[in-house]
């Protein structure tokens, strides 16, 4: 009975090393995976951080050459308002004062939108919007409706579809 009690505990005992074993191989791995998925997760948002910052110099060097489009684009106007002052100076002189003072704003405008950083440029709009939130929507819908007339007058004539045209009502000839 001995040698039952005996190898019952050479059992036992191997069977106690291997759980031990087996548990610290375990442990090991669960902390090699920690540290693999720690890594990991660090290199990710430095990557994305990298991407976040890359798509931001882009979409800031984009703004700020269409800054520069705008700004040459506000000053063109001004200088139409200019010549428009300038005819109607001899008919109608008060006219041309208000113009005038239009296009000198307008060139104002232009000159604040070139020496100013995008950045500075969003943050004022966005403080206007804010303390003008009426404005900016009155705003966006007449840009609105004069791009809808800008698409309507650029469509080819007669290229509007009739309201039948492509439906037969679900029947089938």
């Amino acid at each position: 009975m001995s040698d039952i009690h005996t190898r019952s505990d050479g059992i036992s005992g191997k069977a106690s090393d291997m759980v031990r074993d087996f548990t610290s191989q375990a442990e090991d791995l669960k902390d090699r995976a920690a540290d693999a998925f720690s890594q990991n997760a660090s290199q990710l948002k430095d990557s994305g951080t990298g991407f976040a910052q890359s798509a931001t110099r882009k979409v800031e060097g984009i703004l700020t050459d269409q800054k520069a489009v705008g700004a040459d684009y506000i000053a063109s106007l001004a200088q139409a308002a200019e010549r428009a002052a300038n005819q109607f100076d001899q008919d109608l002189p008060q006219a041309a004062q208000y113009i005038r003072q239009a296009s000198q704003s307008m060139s104002s405008v232009a000159d604040k939108i070139r020496d100013r950083e995008v950045r500075d440029l969003v943050g004022e709009l966005t403080d206007f919007a804010r303390r003008q939130p009426t404005l900016v929507f009155g705003g966006a819908m007449l840009l609105g409706f004069a791009a809808l007339r800008l698409l309507k007058s650029s469509a080819p004539p007669g290229g509007a579809m009739d309201a039948n045209d492509g439906f037969d009502g679900g029947m089938q000839s």
